[in-house]
């Protein structure tokens, strides 16, 4: 497995997977047109519901757009495939943020030897309201 094949498996279940590869590879699809092309892959076939799911969480996470086109929304790649460990990281780094505040991460982030990130996370704990600590 390649390294960002493996970055894949952490970032995105089996699924995720699947509908991003046909995101990535073939630009804005709606929920059945992503099944169809999941479902001609061979094996188990996906119920419609299923894919509409995957595609719901994606976009709620950030990695996928969507547009409502008439009755159906139509998906499209928030994140490039090779963007996507660096988009997580900042969205994971966000929550860190949120939950502990930016004067915690930053003072962690100096414990680790990272004074370019603690400092922007200081200089964020300056140029917002109080965080709850």
């Amino acid at each position: 497995m390649t390294r960002d094949a493996s970055q894949l498996t952490k970032l995105l279940g089996p699924l995720e997977q699947r509908a991003m590869g046909r995101l990535w590879a073939h630009g804005p699809q709606t929920v059945g047109e992503v099944l169809e092309a999941l479902n001609a892959g061979g094996g188990r076939p996906l119920a419609y519901t299923t894919v509409m799911t995957i595609l719901v969480r994606l976009h709620e996470k950030g990695y996928a757009t969507r547009e409502l086109e008439g009755r159906h929304f139509r998906y499209a790649a928030a994140v490039e495939e090779s963007a996507l460990e660096a988009h997580a990281g900042r969205r994971e780094l966000g929550r860190l943020i949120e939950r502990f505040g930016a004067d915690s991460v930053a003072g962690f982030a100096a414990d680790l030897g990272m004074s370019e990130l603690a400092a922007r996370l200081a200089t964020l704990a300056r140029t917002r309201p109080a965080e709850r600590r």
